[in-house]
C-alpha cells in the first residue's frame, strides 16, 4: 500500500516522477524495517511453535532474565544444554535492535524538527502510516515482547544509518534527483531533506547532521530505549516476586 500511494495526491503532498523513489528517503526505510520486524517475527513465532508443538517444551529461564538466548532446552534432552538460537529468530533480533532507535528519530524529526518543508505540519495518509503507525506497533512491540535488548547492539541501527547515508552519497553523485520537481522541470532536485541531506548544496551540514546521527542520536536514542527495557524487566521482577510471596 506505501508502494502504490506514496508520491500520489492527496495521499502524498507531493507528486513525483516515479514511485521508486520512496526508497530513497530515510522514514520510508524505517517504515518498511518495520513491517519486515513484524512479518520474521511471525514467521519465527509460528516456525517455532510448530517445530516444537510435538514435544515437551517447558523451557527455564535463568534468573538474571527472561531472554529467548538464555533459555535451557529440557524436552527430553539433557537440561545442561544451552538452546542455540536459530538464524531466523537472530535476523528477527537484528530487525529488532535496528528498527527501534530508526522509526522513533524518524517520526520525531517528521513532527517536532523544522525540516524546511512548506507542507511539514499536514496530515495525510503517508505520513500518518509511516510515522505514526509504524511507532504505536513498536511501542506494542515493546510492552508486550519480552525478548532481550543488548547495550551493545547499538552498533546495528548504527551500521544501518551509516549504509543509508552512503547511499545516499553515490547516489547523489550518480546523478539522482529526488523526484520532487522542485527546481527542475524535468526529474526535481537533488536534495532529499531540504538543508538537512543535501549532498550538493549544503555537503558541510549534510556530513555534520549525519556526524551527529551516528554518534550522537542514534546511541542516545538506544541508550533510552535499553533503559526502558531494564525498568521493564525490574517492574516484572517486582511483580513475580510480590505474587509469589502471597
Amino acid at each position: 500500500m506505501l508502494f502504490i500511494k506514496w508520491g500520489t495526491t492527496p495521499y502524498y503532498p507531493k507528486a513525483s516522477d516515479s514511485r521508486w523513489k520512496m526508497f530513497l528517503f530515510a522514514s520510508n526505510w524505517a517504515y518498511i524495517t518495520v513491517c519486515l520486524y513484524f512479518t520474521f517475527a511471525a514467521i519465527s513465532t509460528f516456525t517455532y511453535h510448530m517445530r516444537t508443538s510435538y514435544k515437551d517444551t517447558s523451557f527455564k529461564a535463568n534468573k538474571e532474565e527472561l531472554e529467548i538466548n538464555n533459555l535451557i532446552e529440557a524436552g527430553g534432552t539433557d537440561p545442561n544444554k544451552e538452546y542455540i538460537l536459530p538464524v531466523y529468530v537472530k535476523f528477527t533480533w537484528y530487525l529488532k535492535s535496528s528498527i527501534y532507535p530508526a522509526i522513533i528519530l524518524t517520526s520525531f524529526l517528521r513532527w517536532g524538527a523544522d525540516t524546511g518543508e512548506p507542507y511539514q505540519y499536514s496530515t495525510n495518509a503517508v505520513d500518518v502510516h509511516v510515522h505514526g503507525v509504524g511507532l504505536a506497533f513498536v511501542i506494542v512491540d515493546f510492552i508486550l515482547i519480552s525478548s532481550p535488548y543488548r547495550l551493545q547492539h547499538v552498533i546495528y541501527p548504527m551500521t544501518a544509518a551509516l549504509g543509508y547515508y552512503m547511499f545516499t552519497l553515490i547516489y547523489f553523485f550518480a546523478g539522482g534527483t529526488n523526484g520532487h520537481h522542485a527546481n527542475r522541470e524535468i526529474d526535481g532536485d537533488t536534495y532529499l531533506y531540504r538543508e538537512k541531506l543535501d549532498w550538493g548544496r549544503f555537503p558541510r551540514t549534510t556530513v555534520f547532521i549525519a556526524f551527529m546521527m551516528l554518534f550522537v542520536a542514534i546511541p542516545l536514542t538506544h541508550l533510552f530505549i535499553y533503559l526502558l527495557f531494564k525498568l521493564k524487566q525490574l517492574m516484572i521482577e517486582w511483580y513475580y516476586f510480590n505474587k509469589h510471596k502471597r
